[in-house]
């Protein structure tokens, strides 16, 4: 008797390994799932999420030096309240990234955004903004899209990076153009299909719903440059 219980008990974990091993299977592969463990609306314009994450009261100043860059720069803050966009926002980390890799006109990297010009600045904060909603919800499967930013054409296309914002191994990128994808991956099992952009940069926290569109936050420097 005690041998057939073994028996079973083996079977039963046999089964239940091939049950996981096909769940595990199936969620590497099937890329439209829809497990969305937290509701991704916010309710509120991607300007209000960025100023709740700056100066708010409950100490929650995640994207403090990228709101700094908006005032800096002067940009028009009407363009984060516009309807059907997709934001790239920059978190305290992603903007320190900024600042070591991006050179001022010293050639020397940043430690402020003033030390930057605010044209510069102003272009590339433009640049993170795309016309039209780019995310889980509406990037075609295993295809990648490149789209139009609010950048002025011509801005990154010249022959050399703008005067005093030296970007590294520049390549002219003349329609302020964004390339956007979905990684049919997961890579080092770190990430679930992250959104990737500009072939280099997988995004933080992605496809947050903004009343006015959609947002994703990286922690890292996103280059102009387009891999050709």
């Amino acid at each position: 008797m005690k041998s057939i219980k073994k028996y079973n008990y083996c079977w039963l974990l046999l089964a239940v390994s091939s049950v996981m091993f096909t769940s595990c299977y199936k969620m590497q592969t099937d890329y439209h799932r829809d497990s969305q463990p937290l509701d991704p609306h916010i309710n509120k314009s991607a300007w209000q999420f960025i100023k709740d994450k700056s100066y708010a009261t409950n100490a929650d100043t995640l994207m403090r030096y990228m709101y700094d860059a908006i005032v800096y720069s002067e940009i028009d803050t009407t363009e984060y309240t516009k309807t059907n966009r997709t934001f790239v926002l920059l978190n305290n980390t992603a903007v320190k990234s900024v600042w070591t890799n991006v050179k001022t006109a010293a050639n020397v990297a940043g430690k402020k955004w003033d030390e930057y010009p605010k044209e510069a600045v102003r272009n590339y904060l433009k640049y993170l903004i795309l016309d039209g909603v780019y995310d889980h919800y509406t990037i075609p499967a295993l295809e990648d899209v490149t789209v139009s930013t609010l950048a002025p054409k011509g801005y990154f296309g010249g022959t050399a990076s703008p005067v005093g914002f030296v970007i590294p191994s520049f390549i002219p990128n003349t329609d302020s153009k964004m390339k956007i994808q979905v990684v049919n991956s997961s890579p080092s099992n770190t990430s679930d299909y992250p959104i990737q952009l500009n072939d280099v940069l997988n995004v933080t926290t992605s496809s947050i719903l903004a009343t006015n569109g959609t947002l994703h936050v990286i922690n890292a420097y996103l280059t102009t440059n387009i891999p050709q």
